[in-house]
Order: structure tokens, then C-alpha cells, then sequence
């Protein structure tokens, strides 16, 4: 276990917060798999400040298992931290520090655990493939996936290591997100009858909203692994005017869906949109100067569903000695993944809980229990 303490508190150590570059880590890994006589494929982004990894130990044969996290992070400020968070603290069985459970404690662990994947006589190979931007935009995956599917044999299994506390997760949410912008006509607010106020239809847009979340939550499917069992849709943030004594030109507001994976984001966008042009026409009528428009807010992810037979879900039940599915509400990469064809589940050391706040912490009996998962893993990719 010192073996990965010493790895993960190196990892830690880099600040790769999603504004920043991440290259340091990624260098740092594919110098480690290096020493080991491993040549890791490093894929840049188009501006060359960030990069995704990929590595195969073991043959290049089908049947492969795709160990994958992303190397970023959560900023720290504005979060009172009792430790510096770019330096490990080893303390009452809790090494805490950014991103050592999201997702820096697995991906330590992974990479301790490569003398040992090199030890074993496997039959079929074990990946490490390590992304960028999940927590931003959760794209910095793509690259990395589509290279996947050009380079490697048919893989059999994808397992996000995100934190689960090492239950397999088979299915997550979904989430989509979008600003609709409203464009009216300013006036002095003594004569409002001369423009449009944005900030009114923009508030019988947040009503028409609220009425689409309650009818997702009182209509629509349920989805019995979740908390809670339904879709859910919120306005985030709202912006409009500039002045009390303008009637105002601009509003603008921010809303997101976290679906279930059988209810598609495209019908709530349709609702919104049969909504929205209805009343772009209703504020055309008083100058065609009026505008409503809608757009993608930022990426959007889609959710992991459940797969029948799914070969990744057989392998982690099999490896786990689960039974029953569960789902969790964050969204992953797990599900740009099954997108592009991969069997994949989410299951990885420490819990979610401790993610993204102050003096985040994963307790080193979650990577001791994982470490056994990876044994019983790698025993299976040496089985015929």
C-alpha cells in the first residue's frame, strides 16, 4: 500500500484544476509506465495545454479491460481546507487532499498495481486510459475514445473508476444543460406600454419550467435506482436589466435536466422550444426587434443505461459478488463511453460524498478493498 500512497500523494501534488494544464501528470504518468517498459500513447488537444493517456499492458488481443478516470479537479477556492490541498495528509486512515477520491486515489492505485499486471501471465490486456475537462465539460473524453475505437481490439469492459465506494454502478442520469436568452425593447418605465420587458416573458419562461419539472416528477417514468425516482429540470441563475428605471431589454437564464436514462432530453427540449416561439411571437407583435432563443449552455453527457447481458456489468458482478443494479445521480464519462459502442459500468474506490468539498479525503481501507477488486480483475485476464 506504500506503493500507492507515494503515487497518489505525487498525483495530488499537481494542481490540475480544469482551467489548467494537466500536461505535469500526464507526463509524470507516462514516465512512470516508461520505467516499466511501457510506451503510453499522450493525445493533446488542439491547443497542446492539455492531454489524455492511453496504455495497454499485456497482449494486443480482444477481450480487453479499460481501467479509466480523468486527471482533473475541482478548483479549491472559496473552500476552507485544514490542509494544504496539493499536499497529501496522511491522517487517521484518510489521506486527504484535491482529488485523492475524484479521481486521483484510483488512478494512483491503477498505477501502483502495474508491476503486478506486468507479474501476471494475462491472456487478455488491461488499459489505463486517463482523460482531461470531465469536470468542466466532460468532452476531453471524446478524443481519447475515439482513439480507442481506431487503435485496440475489441474491448470487452470499460470501468470508470469514479468514487462508489466499489459497488458497480450500472446506471447514472443523464444532464443537459441550456441558457435561453431573451431579447426585448427598453423604455423609460414610466411609459411601458412604448416597450418589451425581457424580464417578464423570461419569468413566464422560469413558470413554464417549473411546470415541465412537475410534470416530470409527477408523470413521467421512474426510475426505481435513482434518488430521486424521476427526471429532474431547475433554473440555475437568472440575469436581466440594468437599470430600475428601464424596462429591460435583455434577460437571460440558465436551466438544466438531469434525465433518467429512458426519458430523452429532446422532448423536454421540444416543450420548451413550442413554448418559447409562442411567445417570441406574442412580443413580435410589438416590435420585431423581440427575439427568444435557446441554446446549449454547455456540453451535454448523456446518461449510462442498463445493459441486457452487458459484458462489463456480467465482469464487475462477477468480480464483486453483487446481485442488484444501483444507479447514482452524477452523471461520468461512463456514458459518452456506452455512446460510442464500449460495455461499461462505473465502480471505483472512496465515496462520492467526499468529492468536491473542503479537506476531501478517501480512506485507505476503500483503496485496500479496491486493490483486492484489481487482483481478482487481473486473475480473470489470465483465465481462458
Amino acid at each position: 500500500m506504500q506503493r500507492t500512497l507515494d503515487i497518489i500523494t505525487r498525483l495530488i501534488a499537481f494542481d490540475t484544476t480544469s482551467d489548467r494544464s494537466n500536461l505535469a501528470l500526464v507526463h509524470f504518468v507516462r514516465d512512470l509506465l516508461a520505467e516499466h517498459g511501457i510506451q503510453a500513447s499522450v493525445l493533446s488537444n488542439a491547443e497542446g495545454d492539455k492531454a489524455s493517456l492511453l496504455a495497454t499492458i499485456g497482449p494486443a488481443v480482444a477481450g480487453g479491460v479499460v481501467l479509466s478516470g480523468h486527471t482533473d479537479t475541482v478548483p479549491v477556492s472559496g473552500q476552507n481546507w485544514s490542509h494544504d490541498p496539493y499536499q497529501a495528509t496522511l491522517k487517521e486512515g484518510r489521506l486527504y487532499g484535491r482529488g485523492s477520491v475524484d479521481m486521483k486515489g484510483f488512478i494512483g492505485l491503477c498505477l501502483a498495481m502495474v508491476p503486478d499486471f506486468l507479474d501476471a501471465p494475462l491472456k487478455r490486456p488491461l488499459h489505463l486510459a486517463f482523460s482531461y475537462d470531465e469536470e468542466s465539460t466532460c468532452l476531453g473524453c471524446l478524443p481519447l475514445i475515439d482513439h480507442m475505437r481506431d487503435t485496440l481490439p475489441d474491448v470487452a469492459a470499460v470501468i470508470i473508476g469514479e468514487p462508489t465506494e466499489g459497488r458497480v454502478v450500472s446506471a447514472h442520469k443523464g444532464v443537459h444543460a441550456w441558457r435561453t436568452e431573451v431579447t426585448g425593447v427598453p423604455a423609460h418605465s414610466s411609459r411601458p406600454d412604448l416597450g418589451v420587458s425581457a424580464t417578464f416573458y423570461a419569468a413566464r419562461i422560469i413558470s413554464e419550467l417549473e411546470r415541465t419539472a412537475n410534470d416530470l416528477r409527477t408523470q413521467a417514468s421512474r426510475g426505481e435506482l435513482f434518488e430521486p425516482p424521476y427526471s429532474t429540470l431547475h433554473v440555475s441563475t437568472i440575469q436581466g436589466g440594468n437599470a430600475t428605471n428601464i424596462i429591460a431589454k435583455d434577460a437571460r437564464l440558465h436551466w438544466e435536466l438531469r434525465n433518467l436514462p429512458g426519458d430523452t432530453p429532446d422532448a423536454v427540449r421540444a416543450r420548451v422550444d413550442d413554448f418559447t416561439a409562442r411567445l417570441a411571437l406574442e412580443m413580435q407583435e410589438h416590435s420585431p426587434e423581440c427575439t427568444i432563443q435557446t441554446l446549449e449552455d454547455y456540453a451535454s453527457v448523456p446518461a449510462l443505461t442498463p445493459e441486457p447481458d452487458g459484458k462489463a456489468e456480467t465482469l464487475a458482478f462477477a468480480l464483486t459478488g453483487q446481485r442488484e443494479r444501483c444507479g447514482v445521480g452524477f452523471c461520468s464519462e461512463a456514458g459518452w463511453f456506452q455512446d460510442r459502442g464500449f460495455s461499461t459500468v462505473v465502480c471505483g474506490p472512496g465515496s462520492i460524498a467526499q468529492a468536491h468539498k473542503a479537506d476531501e479525503y478517501i480512506d485507505i481501507a476503500e483503496l485496500e478493498r479496491y486493490r483486492e477488486f484489481l487482483i481478482r480483475l487481473t486473475r480473470h485476464q489470465c483465465t481462458d
